[in-house]
């Protein structure tokens, strides 16, 4: 929107540039959105607001630090990774004073990480995206089991065989029947979905993000909606474990992807929201194969299910006349 566009050219430039870091977590290069999701941030927990915060200066200083490009900077595409580090970090670790150091050192090297991935990917034309957030954040998961400073929270599971899917599955009635329960699980999952992209299980914070997301595009905004609700329909069908879809844990990756396929990288049109509608029901299969593919190590997917099939698609599209160069 052309006010908030306003306001962002507005913003001391030092500020701008952190705050369109947190906003290009989804895709948004606009301060007012990432002031959004970072406020958003902070309403869901004052350490995962801070922990992002911590990210994203971290990151983007190292970006300037070692004299990356400007204008990607600007655009604060060396922030979102960084972003997204922070809370994921103390949402799996546990939290201990040397964890904010942890944060700091995991944040520069998903600047470097993305700096050359950028390189690596750049004669496709394909984004590297949150593909340095993921690969920094499992080394240094993997890490804490040799430092005696850190361990694992209670979230991260131990590395063990995945449970039977089969024994596992619960029955989703509630979300079937046209019942106000039902409406509620929709609602609930649907917006704790779009939360989670930021590790963050809330209602209200899924909301904003939604709010912030429009401000920067409508259509974005319906894409990432549209995430959300092929994050909870495709489990239901699939016979999914009820607890994770009412969380949101398979509707964050299906909202990064469709407003990958469907808004940011292919050209606006009927064609590539079918697309996206496409990419986003096969990120849940993905999503679930990759969770027992990473059970024995103890590592969560993250977004990693949303990386692998966006490259896919992208790389697919570039042989159709739907394609459009990355932003």
């Amino acid at each position: 929107m052309d006010w908030s566009l306003s306001i962002d050219k507005a913003i001391p430039k030092p500020l701008r540039v952190i705050l369109r870091g947190v906003g290009q977590v989804f895709f948004c290069c606009n301060a007012v959105t990432g002031l959004i999701f970072l406020i958003a941030l902070y309403v869901g927990g004052i350490t995962a607001g801070l922990a992002a915060t911590v990210g994203v200066i971290s990151s983007t200083v190292a970006a300037y630090l070692l004299g990356f490009s400007d204008d990607d900077i600007d655009a604060g595409l060396y922030g979102f990774n960084g972003t997204l580090v922070g809370p994921c970090l103390f949402l799996f670790l546990e939290n201990t004073p040397q964890l904010w150091l942890y944060v700091v050192l995991a944040s520069i090297l998903s600047t470097v990480v993305l700096a050359a991935l950028m390189r690596i990917l750049q004669p496709y034309n394909i984004p590297a995206s949150t593909s340095p957030f993921v690969l920094t954040c499992w080394m240094f998961m993997v890490a804490v089991y040799s430092f005696d400073g850190f361990s694992r929270g209670p979230v991260l599971s131990a590395p063990g065989i995945p449970a039977d899917i089969a024994a596992t599955a619960v029955v989703t009635t509630e979300f079937a029947t046209l019942t106000q329960e039902a409406v509620v699980a929709w609602y609930t999952a649907i917006t704790k979905g779009i939360g989670e992209v930021m590790f963050a299980d809330s209602v209200i914070v899924g909301i904003l993000f939604l709010v912030g997301i429009a401000i920067t595009s409508l259509r974005g905004a319906l894409m990432a909606f549209l995430g959300a609700v092929a994050g909870v329909a495709i489990p239901i069908c699939l016979g999914a474990d009820k607890t994770l879809i009412e969380m949101g844990l398979y509707a964050f990756n299906p909202v990064l992807t469709m407003m990958a396929v469907g808004w940011v990288f292919l050209k606006p049109s009927t064609g590539t929201a079918i697309l996206a509608l496409l990419a986003g029901i096969l990120t849940v299969i993905c999503q679930a194969g990759l969770a027992n593919f990473l059970a024995p190590m103890g590592l969560p997917t993250l977004t990693f299910p949303f990386v692998l099939v966006m490259w896919m698609f992208l790389f697919a599209a570039s042989k159709s006349r739907y394609w459009a160069n990355p932003q």
